[in-house]
């Protein structure tokens, strides 16, 4: 099932499956001008589809080159909360889908403090904005918003909009067909962001290079994209000056956390992968 999503600034046709996103990451890189550089320098004539790397590239020199592609995703309260929402979400639209309605859905919680005529309310709510839990169990979510779709009805052109409340939580819904024959599904969440988690960076580096020996047996050389897709998380200009240890080629950070950038991370080569 392919499905439309929104990533670094633009609607996207994806494929579908981890497989699908891996590719949409890998195509956006190549659309940056680290990206361009990479493959230009590198001269790559052509890429396949692969596991442990994700992708084989081709040089007009013959050379294979591997490109291991994965999220980084920093664990916290609304990050979890946000991707549970959004597994609910792509389970109603999966729903439609059967029923032969490819719709668009958009889900958001009203935060009720936004219309308070407290002052400590509205001060909470302008640093502390978006949801951080669910109310009720998968469930009772899917299947109440499922009931409020089919008794309103989802037009051939235009919105459907729905206030829901489940469990003392109000969810406001948009569904529509807007990129049929496609669907999508995209949960609005707000939050502090984290600045410059390196260690964690870090940390997700050490569970590749674990794994660079075997990917290694399939290319002459292999790299890292790191991609972090505005989990509330902001990398700012320090990224461009921290070393990080990698037994790869090479590291290259896409973030889409304030638009859509590239950034070639500098690598303090590791020798021991093992």
């Amino acid at each position: 099932m392919t499905k439309v999503v929104h990533t670094g600034g633009a609607f996207i046709v994806q494929g579908d499956g981890q497989k699908g996103k891996e590719s949409t990451f890998l195509t956006l890189f190549w659309q940056t001008k680290v990206g361009k550089d990479f493959i230009r320098i590198n001269k790559v004539v052509s890429k396949t589809d692969a596991e442990s790397p994700d992708f084989l590239l081709k040089t007009e020199e013959g050379k294979t080159i591997g490109i291991e592609v994965v999220e980084f995703i920093l664990q916290t309260k609304k990050v979890v909360a946000t991707a549970r929402l959004e597994a609910i979400g792509n389970k109603i639209v999966g729903y439609f889908k059967k029923k032969g309605i490819p719709i668009s859905l958009i889900l958001e919680i009203y935060d009720k403090r936004k219309l308070s005529p407290y002052y400590k309310d509205m001060i909470d709510c302008c640093y502390n904005p978006g949801f951080d839990h669910l109310n009720a169990s998968d469930k009772e979510i899917k299947d109440k918003i499922i009931a409020e779709i089919e008794a309103e009805g989802i037009k051939d052109r235009g919105l459907t909009k729905k206030w829901i409340d489940i469990k003392g939580q109000t969810f406001v819904v948009h569904a529509s067909k807007f990129h049929a024959p496609h669907t999508s599904c995209h949960v609005n969440n707000e939050g502090m962001c984290t600045e410059n988690p390196f260690d964690e960076l870090q940390s997700l580096i050490d569970g590749k290079n674990k794994k660079y020996d075997k990917y290694k047996q399939k290319c002459d050389e292999c790299y890292l994209l790191v991609v972090s897709s505005g989990g509330f998380v902001d990398f700012t200009d320090k990224i461009k000056s921290h070393k990080f240890k990698s037994a790869f080629r090479g590291i290259y950070l896409l973030d889409f956390g304030f638009g859509s950038k590239a950034t070639k991370l500098k690598n303090d080569k590791i020798l021991q992968t093992k």
